[in-house]
């Protein structure tokens, strides 16, 4: 017990003249430290100045949708005024479709008008990028082979074009990196916002943003029963058709009798008459079948409610000056102790 408390305060010992080395080693090297903080802090400090501040555009929504109030426990949820299951489903899938490519395409190719300016979305959303230093800033001895000055000309991806394709991708990626999308699971209300160093650029990109992503989930939520409508409309109006022709058919039948007729002439007018009564069952049969898709496209249709549109002036966020002092410090020290540390070794080596 004694040798064990003995190599203790041996260990300990050891332990503190070692501090006491290091301590003495960076008193002697402080110089070292000042350097590398007044280098480190001064490239933050000048990223800090360069950079523009970025405006904080956010739309909040909320989705009205009948699917999932079915009997039971989601009956019971829905009556309080929580969301189902399938309708958190729901939610997360519309915030999921709003950073999908397939909707940055159609955001991407819509021509407006921003700080007077008449150009596609995506070109203005590459300006703001090139004006970040964000968009193709290759290095000083590659700049021949930058896309830094590429622009989409037409109003469509045009797929033969690889360029056309590396700057789409290349666009999309960097937006997706500034939407931001959130959840309230207690009240169903969903956020998304969009970072971006032009103020009216923030604005309209979250509107259409919103007016694409309600239009595109509506349109496939309900396709199945606008089908199923448009099929039996078209029945009806055809079966329609039928009977007015067969209609006029039995009239002309009728008058070609002129009073003066066979029993066998009857026949005719037999056939078309119990033809109109047929169709007259099917045809009613048919309206109330396209009366019951038209009320379950209605029922099933969703309403997508805003709560909160961006108007200006939007927030800023810009890097904190005192979190990059701060920073330079501890990047600085922690290099400093690396070199003390790896001189140390090679002196006692």
């Amino acid at each position: 017990m004694e040798i064990k408390t003995e190599n203790q305060e041996f260990g300990i010992k050891d332990l503190v003249q070692s501090f006491r080395n290091y301590g003495i080693e960076i008193r002697k090297k402080i110089w070292l430290f000042v350097g590398l903080f007044i280098l480190i802090s001064g490239f933050l400090v000048y990223r800090w100045a360069v950079d523009q501040p970025l405006y904080i555009s956010k739309i909040n929504f909320m989705l009205n949708d009948s699917e999932g109030s079915s009997m039971g426990f989601n009956s019971i949820l829905g009556q309080i005024g929580l969301p189902t299951t399938s309708q958190r489903l729901n939610l997360q899938k519309i915030l999921e479709i709003a950073k999908t490519r397939k909707i940055g395409e159609k955001l991407y190719f819509k021509k407006l008008e921003i700080n007077g300016k008449d150009d596609l979305l995506g070109n203005h959303l590459i300006d703001a990028l090139a004006q970040e230093c964000k968009w193709f800033n290759a290095s000083f001895w590659n700049r021949n082979d930058s896309m830094n000055a590429f622009r989409f000309l037409g109003t469509g991806l045009d797929t033969n074009n690889i360029q056309y394709r590396l700057a789409l991708k290349t666009l999309h990626t960097e937006i997706l990196k500034r939407v931001s999308t959130h959840l309230n699971e207690k009240t169903g209300i969903m956020e998304v916002g969009f970072l971006i160093s032009n103020e009216e650029l923030a604005i309209q990109y979250i509107h259409l943003l919103y007016a694409e992503l309600s239009e595109f989930y509506i349109n496939k939520s309900i396709e199945k029963q606008e089908v199923t409508y448009q099929k039996l409309q078209n029945k009806v109006d055809s079966l329609r058709s039928v009977i007015f022709r067969k209609d006029y058919s039995l009239a002309d039948v009728k008058d070609s009798y002129r009073n003066t007729y066979l029993n066998q002439d009857v026949v005719p007018a037999t056939q078309i008459d119990r033809d109109i009564k047929m169709l007259s069952i099917i045809y009613g049969e048919a309206l109330k079948n396209m009366e019951l898709a038209s009320f379950n496209l209605q029922n099933k249709t969703p309403f997508i409610q805003v709560l909160d549109m961006p108007v200006s002036p939007l927030d800023t966020k810009k890097q904190s000056l005192p979190k990059n002092l701060l920073t330079a410090l501890l990047i600085s020290f922690f290099i400093g102790m690396v070199i003390l540390i790896f001189q140390k070794v090679i002196r006692e080596n």
